[in-house]
């Protein structure tokens, strides 16, 4: 199977779930390394993520993405930042801290959050930073226009391809699916809207069991250019821009435990691409 390169990996607990559902980076590796994943970049669990101790918990879970891109750079070249709005000032203050202090290059937010996190997002665009909104819509519209100076992470649904496609600071994630369970992925026609250029492969851990995507990808009815520009070639110059001194290792990583299988890749009988695995079970 060709190299793979995730733009959309979670490190931390999700604990409003049920079950619990996370993993820290050592977990992370030893998924990677029986997928044939060689680099990603990491953001913290931007929904349901501990949060009672208030911003100490957001500020020790961007600093945990910190830890895994300083220990093992090659893995973990670039990582994002957690952003919270219900702290107002203080989360600005944040985001400033967790992109100046820890070298997080960007900030990662999530559905239910809409405008209230603009502010956050002109702190990354400020610094020429990198967004993951998990947004695909007409704000998405808006906030790429307002903000030219950020490169924003969208997923590539069918009305992002046909609405987002004139930003050029946007890139298109192949993640699960395009439009909801059981949509299938056209990437020729992706490729034709947006540039075989910008697609981007997403696994979406610690929720998501993206080997179904990949054998989606692996058995694509398209060219061999088009595989490997989503699978790890386009986001590797999305990598670069932000560390220029970063080259794709040579092999993936080496796992640090051997799991069971049925511990790692545990999943939902009625879902079996969502994951169920916690850190702590």
């Amino acid at each position: 199977m060709r190299p793979y390169i995730c733009c959309h990996n979670h490190i931390g607990r999700t604990i409003n779930r049920v079950p619990t559902v996370g993993q820290n980076a050592q977990m992370c590796l030893s998924r990677f390394a029986e997928t044939n994943i060689y680099a990603t970049i990491s953001m913290p669990t931007a929904v349901g993520s501990p949060i009672a101790r208030g911003i100490q918990d957001i500020r020790e879970q961007n600093e945990a993405i910190a830890r895994a891109c300083k220990k093992f750079p090659d893995v973990f070249p670039i990582g994002m930042a957690l952003i919270e709005p219900r702290f107002g000032e203080l989360g600005i203050d944040e985001a400033e801290k967790a992109m100046d202090d820890l070298g997080l290059v960007g900030i990662a937010g999530h559905p239910p959050m809409k405008e209230e996190i603009l502010p956050m997002v002109e702190v990354a665009a400020a610094r020429n930073g990198l967004c993951n909104l998990h947004w695909h819509d007409s704000l998405m519209d808006r906030t790429a226009r307002t903000f030219p100076n950020a490169q924003f992470i969208v997923h590539a649904s069918t009305w992002a391809a046909e609405n987002l496609s004139q930003h050029d600071n946007i890139w298109f994630e192949v993640v699960q699916y395009p439009d909801g369970r059981n949509s299938t992925w056209d990437f020729k026609w992706f490729a034709d809207k947006v540039g075989r250029e910008r697609l981007i492969f997403g696994a979406d851990l610690p929720y998501y069991d993206y080997r179904f995507l990949q054998r989606v990808i692996e058995e694509a009815d398209c060219d061999d250019d088009l595989k490997d520009r989503i699978a790890y070639r386009n986001v590797m110059t999305l990598i670069k821009h932000y560390k220029p001194d970063w080259t794709l290792p040579t092999h993936p990583p080496q796992a640090p435990r051997v799991y069971d299988p049925d511990r790692l890749w545990a999943c939902n009988p009625d879902q079996t691409d969502r994951l169920t695995v916690d850190i702590l079970s």
